[in-house]
């Protein structure tokens, strides 16, 4: 790519093998040929063997011609995916509109999504085409991809746009990384009707492919996310991209390893790696317990996922008079729970205790959803509804832990104060610079800077005032969800803000720009292992959309 030309430290990172972080490149001994070699020469290792057919291999991908890329966008590639819940995916041509004849509203429409105002553009595209969901399809897919290359636009793509406004048809596919998925309409709105999220509602996320009919053609772009999962990499160096190639370095700890992936379609897999044999040990270790992370991590989301299926209700009332009241209906609504009711009241308002299907109902404030998803991972949780009232409990119990209380679990300060004190389980990092999240270009810049801080499955409290309460700070706190595999860059973040939801962190900037990240919260990955449900990780599924 034009944008990833090789730059002459690079190119020598490539071609003479791994190097540390903080190892300089040593100089080539030469020494005068003097006379016959009075021993014999080893023969080199299967490791160095192995090694130096890489190199050679590599010299020939790095001699076939490059794919154009988007050079724009890898540009600013952090910045921009932490703006709009995006597939971290790396294109190899940029998506262009149909060449077909378009009619004069359809040019109309193109031109003016080049323009400022994005949103405004995006949602009278979608209302004046609501009759004719080919003529928003047209204005909006790009070579059928939900593309952008300006975050604002991004960001509008993302909020507003749904496939049953763009397809009229009753099946469509959604091509999402190296991932194929059907959905079919049923009520209007399309569902998944395959793959791990079948019957969910079909949503898009930026970088997302769509049609209808045939399977899809060739795709421009490649599958970095499953990738990473593949090889448990912690960031890359991207150095050539070609056709059927990728030339980058892959960094484990503290080692970058010059590699070769072969691409057929969006999938990437390892061809090969200039690993140097001391190094080899080091780098399966490093390996073997970034699996063991992820694993552990993918048993969280899964409970995640299962509040975001249930959209448990923030824990405030309806209606609060002279005062918040907010966790207050968490209290209420166990007592209802246990006396076996469907219902109860506060401040004259009704509140479900079950949903539809007799799933449990709890109300949430923000840090619940910090220790239900830890709960729920470890088994316990609330019986359904015509089951005996109350709780499976499985290897968590925080009600079961002595000297703790629960109420004072529920606010953030009392929950950091819980984690600092237990550094078995957790390690709390707190956040010395405080940056403003409104001030995003910094704030931004931070997450990038410090991405190795902030990866998927910590937990993330910040403070601030509100635009709701200018007088008063109040705290907030989610997960991050995912990351990008190129920058480390933490991409998206789950957690409970009046219902779960899946957000960028752009959402998070715009509702509370006053907020600052306070602390960071890592899980211990021994002690998840030691009470968590770890069912086998069978591949990384599609990344989720959920609601916003």
């Amino acid at each position: 790519m034009k944008h990833l030309a090789l730059p002459p430290a690079l190119l020598f990172l490539l071609l003479s093998g791994c190097r540390r972080e903080s190892e300089p490149g040593s100089d080539e001994i030469r020494r005068a040929y003097i006379g016959p070699e009075t021993h014999a020469v080893a023969e080199p290792s299967a490791a160095e063997k192995s090694r130096r057919a890489c190199e050679a291999r590599m010299r020939e991908v790095l001699s076939e011609p490059e794919v154009p890329g988007v050079p724009a966008l890898e540009a600013h590639r952090a910045a921009f995916l932490a703006r709009a819940k995006a597939e971290p995916v790396l294109f190899v041509s940029e998506p262009r509109y149909s060449s077909e004849p378009a009619s004069l509203t359809v040019r109309g429409y193109r031109q003016m999504l080049e323009g400022k105002n994005a949103w405004g553009v995006v949602e009278k595209i979608l209302d004046e085409s609501a009759p004719f969901p080919k003529q928003a399809r047209d204005s909006i897919l790009r070579d059928g991809y939900l593309y952008a290359d300006q975050p604002e636009l991004a960001y509008a793509l993302v909020s507003l746009v749904s496939p049953h406004q763009l397809f009229g048809q009753d099946r469509i596919w959604i091509e999402r990384g190296e991932h194929v998925l059907h959905a079919e309409r049923k009520n209007g709105r399309f569902y998944y009707s395959d793959g791990p999220m079948e019957g969910e509602r079909a949503r898009f996320v930026l970088f997302d492919r769509a049609g209808a009919g045939e399977e899809p053609p060739p795709p421009l772009h490649r599958d970095l996310r499953t990738l990473r999962y593949a090889l448990h990499f912690e960031a890359m160096k991207i150095g050539r991209v070609t056709d059927n190639h990728i030339v980058a370095t892959l960094k484990y700890g503290k080692t970058w390893v010059p590699t070769v992936l072969a691409t057929k379609g969006a999938h990437v897999e390892l061809e090969c790696e200039t690993l140097d044999p001391g190094l080899v040990s080091e780098v399966a270790n490093f390996r073997a317990v970034a699996n063991r992370r992820e694993r552990a991590v993918q048993s969280l989301r899964r409970s995640m996922l299962l509040e975001l299926e249930e959209a448990l209700p923030f824990d405030e009332p309806l209606h609060e008079y002279g005062f918040q009241l907010d966790g207050t209906l968490r209290r209420k609504w166990v007592t209802a729970y246990k006396h076996g009711r469907d219902r109860f009241a506060f401040n004259g308002d009704p509140y479900q205790v079950f949903d539809p299907r007799g799933r449990p109902l709890a109300p949430q404030v923000c840090v619940d959803f910090l220790t239900d998803t830890l709960e729920r991972t470890c088994g316990t949780w609330f019986r359904p509804r015509g089951d005996t009232p109350g709780r499976v409990t499985g290897k968590l119990d925080f009600d079961a832990l002595p000297g703790v209380d629960r109420l004072e679990l529920r606010r953030v300060p009392g929950f950091v104060a819980f984690a600092k004190a237990r550094p078995d389980w957790f390690e709390v990092l707190d956040d010395p610079e405080r940056i403003p999240m409104g001030d995003r270009d910094a704030f931004l810049s931070y997450l990038e800077r410090h991405a190795s801080d902030f990866q998927p499955g910590d937990a993330v409290l910040i403070k601030g005032k509100t635009p709701w309460d200018a007088n008063h700070v109040h705290f907030h706190s989610f997960f991050i969800y995912e990351s990008d595999p190129v920058t480390g860059m933490p991409l998206v973040v789950v957690g409970n803000a009046g219902r779960p939801s899946l957000r960028s962190w752009e959402t998070e900037i715009r509702r509370t720009p006053a907020r600052s990240i306070l602390h960071r919260i890592r899980f211990e990955t021994s002690w998840l292992e030691s009470v968590a449900t770890l069912p086998p990780l069978e591949g990384v599924p599609p990344l989720a959309a959920g609601p916003e």
